[in-house]
């Protein structure tokens, strides 16, 4: 097989990634393909990383983002972390079907190596880049709620997604100050809903 053949097997296998949902928690209206959220993080990147001056390199943090959850490509839906927080889906299995996914792009395609040490990367958080990423993964979240609204939300789920970023920004402060942002923007919505704002929702609790 040539080096674009492999190519095209590939972004085949990774085309599916624009069929797996995210939020199965959630009501219809609020679930979207995983490949719209890693497009979302990809957009924010750069962005981000010159206007706020990180001293990242931007290109390897951009890689990451693509990629991050590539290994969500054969399942129809991913492993919600509401559901996982609440034991109703097990993290032992979302974690071993994302390696199983991404050890298969390694072993098959001559790229796969370099694909799977990015998420390997982000999944073990051990660079700044990958720090950045993780955080901007749970921050733009909120910006999801805050598009769609949460009309309908189970008030345990919708309590949970308040805090959701909370632990990754602290382990990339840099972006406080956006997060502080998400937060004032989505607490009308989720007070709107019935969700008493309580302190321990504001950053840093």
């Amino acid at each position: 097989m040539s080096s674009l053949e492999s190519l095209a097997s590939l972004f085949t296998l990774s085309n599916k990634l624009k069929r797996t949902m995210r939020y199965e928690s959630c009501t219809p209206e609020l679930k979207e393909p995983v490949a719209g959220h890693c497009w979302q993080i990809s957009f924010m990147v750069p962005l981000l990383a010159k206007r706020l001056n990180l001293g990242l390199n931007v290109q390897h943090a951009l890689e990451i983002a693509i990629i991050h959850d590539l290994g969500e490509y054969t399942d129809s839906k991913d492993f919600d972390s509401y559901m996982v927080s609440t034991g109703v889906l097990s993290k032992e299995d979302k974690d071993k079907s994302e390696q199983e996914a991404m050890a298969y792009l390694r072993d098959n395609f001559p790229c796969g190596f370099d694909v799977y040490k990015l998420w390997e990367e982000y999944q073990e958080c051990k660079t700044p880049e990958a720090r950045f990423v993780k955080a901007l993964d749970k921050i733009e979240s909120h910006f999801h709620f805050i598009e769609r609204g949460c009309k309908g939300m189970d008030l345990d789920n919708l309590a949970y997604q308040i805090t959701y970023a909370d632990k990754a920004v602290k382990n990339f402060p840099l972006l406080e100050p956006l997060l502080k942002i998400a937060k004032s923007r989505l607490r009308p919505l989720v007070e709107a809903e019935g969700i008493i704002w309580k302190d321990e929702y504001n950053y840093p609790d």
